[in-house]
């Protein structure tokens, strides 16, 4: 039997394609998944929410106008004379502009800060649904390449097993190996059906972020460059890390907020002070010599000194000086998370480069060293065992190479991530990478 080495190996029933299935490619995919993530709308709502804070604070800063009015009907009733009944109108228009209101300017600032870090963490959902969207893609590719090994193998064993059967009717082998190659058999086809399994699984999980089923998928190309990324210094990485990383940036703009609290806190022992201007019209019909019509315009300035609150603002300071020193201590463990998950990812990557090159050549040794077990049996210097398991090898080869390929995609995006500078851009350039689309599905 002559085994030819091939990298993505593509059995002839999944090259089959209904010209009713769906298919997708990764674009696709993350369009799909930006109008149905629900986590990515929840952080829309929060960024937009946040930004109304902010005119809701702006607002205690700018003049507060009132108009008023009001008509009274007046019945008196006296002990001895006549009864009397009449009506009174007014109204006033005043306007409030603060002056000095410094514990309201920094809850104002707090707010932005807070919009701000609204921002980031909304541009922290964007990168998760591209990391999301892009893991669950090749989740489905890898598991589809599992099964199709999978599929190869168990063929494969099939023929053995059906040759060992041939063989011992004529007397050449024993019982034995009838035996050995029916049980390798029964055991590929179990690792073909938890392939198949898992290919349902990594589709639903696909449904879950994009909200559609698909039958077909493009597949990734053998010729994807497997190379590391630019600039070539996990140091320069860190620094574009801590400058783009959405998460770091909303912690410390979190601390910027908290801050601002701190000192809103503090200027609850500082006066107010308001100006206020008024004008008042009154029309008084009652009896006379009381009858009359009357204005009043006043401008004034209104001062108010807090003397003691309870102990109120004292604990209010201490309760805001606390929750500053929990953001910062949040951010430095932001940071520190950031660049070891940096790092971490960074080896990772070099060790899935030349992963890949190790395993694309294991291949190539596994073809060879089934070729010459297979031949050694023919002669009768090898037995069954050892010629399934240097198949079993030589499958298990191909999945290993596939893996790696699909570990480096998924780490290179996850690095990025990290590094605050995943975006629309990486999908597009990983999606010219995509060749036709196959069934993945029964």
């Amino acid at each position: 039997m002559t085994f030819r080495f091939r990298l993505l190996p593509i059995v002839a029933s999944s090259l089959f394609i209904s010209l009713s299935a769906q298919a997708i490619d990764l674009t696709g995919a993350y369009q799909k998944a930006t109008e149905y993530d629900s986590e990515l709308a929840t952080a829309l709502a929060a960024r937009n929410a946040s930004a109304e804070s902010v005119t809701i604070s702006r607002s205690g800063l700018l003049p507060q106008i009132v108009l008023g009015g009001a008509v009274t009907h007046h019945d008196v009733e006296k002990g001895s004379g006549a009864d009397d009944s009449y009506v009174t109108e007014g109204a006033e228009l005043s306007v409030t502009q603060p002056l000095l209101k410094f514990d309201t300017y920094h809850n104002f600032k707090a707010s932005e800060y807070a919009s701000n870090q609204a921002d980031a963490e909304l541009r922290t959902a964007e990168q998760s649904l591209i990391f999301r969207t892009a893991d669950a893609y090749f989740g489905v590719l890898r598991a589809w390449d599992d099964l199709t090994t999978a599929r190869r193998a168990e063929e494969a064993f099939k023929r053995q097993w059906e040759q060992a059967k041939e063989r011992f009717e004529v007397g050449l082998i024993a019982i034995t190996e009838v035996h050995e190659s029916k049980a390798t058999y029964d055991s590929g086809k179990v690792a073909r059906i938890n392939a198949q399994g898992q290919v349902d699984v990594a589709l639903e999980t696909l449904e879950r972020i994009t909200g559609g089923y698909f039958d077909r998928i493009q597949v990734l190309s053998q010729e994807f460059p497997v190379a590391m990324l630019t600039p070539n210094s996990v140091s320069d990485w860190e620094n574009i890390a801590f400058e783009n990383n959405p998460q770091l940036l909303a912690a410390r703009w979190s601390v910027q907020s908290a801050d601002s609290v701190v000192s809103s806190r503090k200027a609850g022992h500082y006066p107010t002070l308001d100006a206020v201007a008024s004008y008042a019209y009154s029309d008084f019909n009652g009896p006379a010599p009381a009858d009359d019509d009357s204005t009043d315009a006043s401008i004034a300035l209104n001062l108010t000194v807090p003397l003691y609150t309870g102990g109120g603002t004292q604990a209010g300071v201490r309760q805001a000086r606390y929750q500053l020193e929990q953001a910062q201590e949040t951010l430095n463990t932001t940071q520190r998370n950031i660049r070891l998950q940096l790092r971490s990812l960074y080896r990772t990557l070099q060790t899935n480069i030349e992963a890949i090159q190790a395993r694309k050549q294991e291949i190539v040794s596994n073809e060879s060293a089934l070729q010459a077990t297979r031949a050694g049996y023919d002669v009768g210097t090898r037995n069954i065992v050892e010629v399934l398991d240097a198949e079993r090898r030589y499958f298990e080869s191909l999945s290993n190479y596939a893996n790696a390929r699909y570990d480096f995609v998924v780490n290179q995006l996850s690095f990025k991530q990290t590094a605050g500078v995943l975006s629309m851009q990486d999908i597009e350039e990983l999606n010219k990478w995509l060749g036709a689309p196959v069934q993945v599905t029964n």
